[in-house]
């Protein structure tokens, strides 16, 4: 019913139907025109009923199918009135006065229909932009929610959250991963998505007859904490044994198509310190495989080897001092590699007090020390005081804002001697060694290390 009160009012769409509706009406209109008093001699006042035909259709079809139905209709009833030898009744006064009715309506319509259309046109674009805009929303909600889900993966969590790892190590001089391995697992499992694994330790001065054991026989077979269920530790696997073997960080995540994975594990860490030994590593069983993107992988490996040296026998100190040079320059080649192998930027600044009277200027500037942040006091070749301040997980961008807050603190200690302390860099590793290169010349700092690593770039 509904369908069809739209079609009588709306018309029918079908160009062949309209046509056979327009001869239609001009039939019965004509009738309707023959039958009333208009054809009357002296008539004046009868009203033109048969006009509301072609009227109404050319309200609904527009002007040419009017038009065409008031010819017919026109057309039709001269022919009735030859036949009837009655032509000089002809209303030809009439006919023309509908005529001009009827291209007016038609005109109308058309123009109305042409508003109509294009209003239409926009609400159907106005529409496919809303549920466009929707869709996106949506998909962003959902980006956002997988986003929070890894919020550890970000670099400011990140850093919280090594320092909280820092604050425990602190604490405790031996026995270290005894209290950190469920956070130093937790912390893992919130980057790469870890369901079930475990953490391990592993004795790197451990000895038989006074030689070293194979990697993987040093291991500690005992989990020193777990995560989910059904955890397992098999030293025969493949991808175990080779990850003991070349320290190395493996995941089928990282495997072409051209291999398969024939180990029961999706991911096995190790945790190697600056010394290159290892202190321990972490098998999982299972991990959420969309989580093990290149970034969370270089995450993984950089957090597991930072959480290594807080394993070492070594004490963990807020500031290296200048006996601990072969120390930084250390840390320095990790930087380098984790830039070479994995793209995590890390930058280099150094702070030198030229008169020699600003010590605990230098001192406060550790206030502004990250979990994995290593600073290092030393003297000039000059014998001038001097920090430098390694930033890992830290681009250049975020590197001028560290160093734009230094400048600040050295503004409000030193006020109108800013000038007797200044500020190198920042330097990306890496991208920078050239500029990093002539400081540490200038600063009387030798660091082969990072020769040895230009070469084989250059």
């Amino acid at each position: 019913m509904r369908k069809f009160l739209r079609h009588l009012v709306m018309g029918f769409k079908h160009d062949t139907v309209a046509w056979l509706e327009t001869l239609v009406v001009a039939i019965i209109s004509t009738y309707v025109w023959t039958r009333s008093g208009v054809l009357l001699p002296n008539s004046h006042d009868s009203f033109l009923w048969p006009i509301i035909g072609p009227l109404l259709i050319s309200l609904r079809y527009g002007f040419a199918k009017g038009v065409i139905c008031a010819l017919a209709m026109s057309a039709m009833l001269a022919a009735l009135l030859e036949r009837s030898n009655l032509i000089e009744y002809f209303p030809s006064y009439i006919s023309v006065g509908m005529m001009l009715i009827i291209m007016i309506a038609g005109e109308f319509r058309d123009q109305w229909d042409d508003i109509t259309q294009k209003n239409l046109a926009e609400f159907e674009y106005i529409n496919q932009r809303r549920a466009s805009l929707a869709q996106s929303y949506q998909l962003l909600k959902v980006s956002h929610d997988q986003l929070e889900q890894r919020t550890a993966g970000q670099t400011v969590s990140l850093r919280a959250s090594v320092s909280e790892l820092q604050k425990i190590a602190t604490l405790h001089n031996e026995r270290r991963l005894e209290f950190l391995g469920e956070p130093i697992l937790n912390l893992l499992s919130e980057i790469g998505g870890i369901e079930v694994g475990g953490i391990y330790s592993v004795d790197s001065k451990d000895t038989v007859h006074g030689k070293q054991r194979a990697g993987y026989e040093k291991l500690n077979p005992l989990p020193h904490a777990e995560i989910g269920t059904d955890h397992l530790l098999d030293t025969s696997d493949p991808m175990f044994k080779d990850m003991m073997e070349r320290k190395q960080l493996l995941s089928p995540a990282k495997l072409d198509e051209h291999h398969t994975h024939s180990s029961r594990y999706q991911l096995c860490i190790p945790m190697v310190d600056t010394h290159d030994d290892l202190q321990g590593c972490i098998v999982a069983e299972s991990a959420k495989f969309f989580m093990l993107t290149p970034a969370n992988i270089a995450l993984l490996s950089l957090v597991a080897n930072h959480a290594a040296d807080l394993l070492c026998d070594a004490i963990v100190a807020p500031i290296l001092q200048e006996s601990d040079k072969e120390a930084f320059l250390r840390y320095i080649d990790r930087a380098e590699q984790n830039r070479l192998n994995q793209g995590i930027d890390s930058t280099l600044v150094y702070c030198v007090d030229h008169v020699g009277t600003h010590h605990e200027t230098l001192q406060s500037i550790v206030k502004f020390r990250r979990g994995a942040d290593v600073y290092w006091s030393f003297t000039t070749s000059s014998g001038k005081p001097a920090l430098a301040v390694l930033l890992p997980l830290t681009n250049a961008s975020h590197a001028a804002q560290y160093v734009g807050r230094l400048e600040k603190l050295l503004q409000d200690d030193l006020g109108d001697h800013r000038n007797e302390v200044s500020i190198w860099g920042p330097w990306v590793i890496d991208r920078d060694d050239q500029d990093i290169d002539v400081a540490m010349r200038e600063l009387g700092i030798v660091n082969d290390h990072m020769a040895i690593f230009a070469s084989h770039r250059y």
